[in-house]
């Protein structure tokens, strides 16, 4: 239920935010977010996806980079951090 209304679009982060903080966490991490975007959000044309674990502070740097359909010109970088609440 990450998008309200809409059970149907899920990625499965959460799930893997208590997971232990590995590349291969942060590959798969990687994946789904791109798997969501890519079938859910048609205005946007992914670039990357680029997920950064940081383990001193248990937490994900992740970077997405994409074009907005109508503005094919402009790559847009959005950054954050996704960390575990408990």
């Amino acid at each position: 239920f990450e998008k309200p209304f809409h059970p149907e679009i899920a990625s499965g982060v959460r799930d893997i935010l208590f997971e232990n903080i590995t590349p291969f966490t942060a590959q798969t991490l990687a994946r789904k977010i791109e798997d969501v975007i890519t079938n859910f959000e048609p205005r946007a044309l992914l670039t990357g996806v680029e997920v950064i674990p940081r383990f001193d502070n248990n937490e994900y740097e992740v970077i997405v980079q994409f074009f907005i359909q109508n503005a094919p010109s402009e790559l847009i970088d959005l950054s954050f951090t996704l960390e575990r609440l408990r």
